[in-house]
């Protein structure tokens, strides 16, 4: 329990550095610490609420970003959630499971792909 918080601020870094950690840190909930699924899940939106607002704040000042994309992003992506949410709610939790661990295989897969393509 004592090497959560560490796993937590790696992952942290992770996340400003534009890795996908949240896969990472709901497989370790829920691998090494025994959380169920869904409550993994909750637990990651919150720890993402915080790390990716503190790695917003430095973008913001460091990078250009499109503002006028969040009229057309921000509303899909609260009504995406609330979907989510209750379909994740309403699935069982082995089944939500498997999506999950294949959701991060295809990522991973499409990441790998993209980036031999780009060394090409």
């Amino acid at each position: 329990m004592w090497l959560t918080p560490l796993v937590a601020f790696s992952l942290a870094i992770l996340s400003g550095l534009g890795l996908g950690s949240a896969g990472l840190f709901v497989t370790w909930l829920t691998l090494v610490l025994q959380v169920p699924q869904l409550t993994a899940q909750g637990i990651n939106l919150m720890f993402f609420i915080f790390s990716a607002g503190a790695a917003l704040v430095i973008h913001v000042f460091r990078t250009p970003l499109l503002w006028q994309s969040l009229i057309f992003l921000l509303p899909a992506g609260v009504l995406g959630s609330f979907c989510g949410t209750a379909l994740a709610a309403a699935l069982p939790q082995e089944l939500l499971r498997q999506i999950f661990g294949l959701a991060l295989i295809i990522t991973g897969a499409l990441g790998l792909i993209s980036r031999r393509k780009r060394q090409k």
